[in-house]
Parts: structure tokens; sequence; C-alpha cells
């Protein structure tokens, strides 16, 4: 159980009920679970955040493929249980090979990825470990990607870790999922 409780909307201030409301109706009924279900004690920043992952999620520089190796690659590095369970098998799908999950989730080794893979991979990591990028790393992901592209791997890299320091601080537990183990933290 998280350390603070979902919020309903008689929790919110009278003055963000609006917000409140507007967020629930986009995403289609009470926040009973996930992060946002813990965002919303402070609706506006539910609203702009979500706002934030739409826009990333159909931003056209990154593939799908890149965008969910990379939100797995800041969960591993984050030790985000939950963002592993959102996200492993919605990579699979998009054709992230097993191996690469399998790796990342158990530190091991990666082989074998594409060059794109590997720039994003690299760019992740380096920018949560060591709060910058090295020139090499980031000519890479910007011969990879574009201009464009970088800017989006680097806001993915940075929102995912909002998100993750968000449910690691407040404890939010991951589901279970079906077919994914879960991320040994």
């Amino acid at each position: 159980m998280a350390r603070i409780p979902a919020v309903g909307r008689d929790d919110v201030r009278e003055n963000e009920r609006a917000a409140y409301d507007a967020f629930v109706k986009q995403r289609g009924g009470q926040m009973n679970a996930g992060p946002f279900s813990l965002l919303l004690h402070m609706p506006e920043v539910a609203q702009r955040f979500e706002a934030l992952r739409l826009y990333l999620r159909d931003e056209a520089s990154l593939s799908q493929k890149i965008q969910e190796i990379v939100m797995l690659t800041v969960a591993r590095e984050m030790d985000c249980a939950y963002i592993w369970q959102a996200h492993a098998a919605a990579a699979r799908g998009v054709g992230v090979r097993g191996d690469i999950v399998d790796n990342l989730r158990e530190k091991k080794a990666l082989a074998g990825l594409e060059p794109d893979e590997q720039a994003a991979v690299d760019y992740a990591r380096e920018l949560l470990r060591k709060r910058k990028v090295s020139k090499a790393t980031f000519d890479r992901a910007t011969e990879s990607f574009g201009r464009r592209g970088t800017m989006t791997l680097t806001t993915l890299v940075g929102a995912y870790a909002t998100l993750a320091y968000f449910m690691n601080a407040y404890e939010l537990e991951a589901p279970a999922h079906a077919t994914e183990k879960g991320l040994p933290v």
C-alpha cells in the first residue's frame, strides 16, 4: 500500500475540483491505482504531467520501441518496480527483444543492440548516473535521433525519472503482471 491513499474528489481543495474532474473525465473514471491516483492530490500537476506524457508518447522523433527501451532503462536505473511492470510487456509488444528486456531487468550485459537502441540506453544511463552526458554519448544520440529526437530523449528520461522518484518516495506497489517477472530491487 502506498504511503498516502488514492485521492477522491472531496479530498482536493474546492478551487482544484474542476481540474480534478477534468482529469478523471479525460482518463475515463476515478483513479484508484497507479501514479496518477496519488498525483491527483495536486490535480493541476496531474493534468500537466499527463499532457507531457501524452505529448511524448505521440512524438514521432523517437519510435515507440526506443521509447519503451528508455522507459525500461529508467525503471531499472531508478529501481522503480511500478514503471517496470507497466512497460515490460509493452516493450516486447512493440518489438523489443525479450533478451534485452530480461537482461535490463537482471542488470546483465546487453548484447546485439541496434545502434539506435544502444545510443538510447547509453544516453539514459549516463544522464541518470552522472547527471550529464559526454560529448560522445550526446553526438551518438544526435546521430541516431537528430536534434529533436535527442531533445525528446532527454525529456523522456526526465519525465520517467520524475515518475520513478514519485512512485519510490510514496512506495507505490507495482501490480503483478501475468507474464512479466517483477523488478528485483
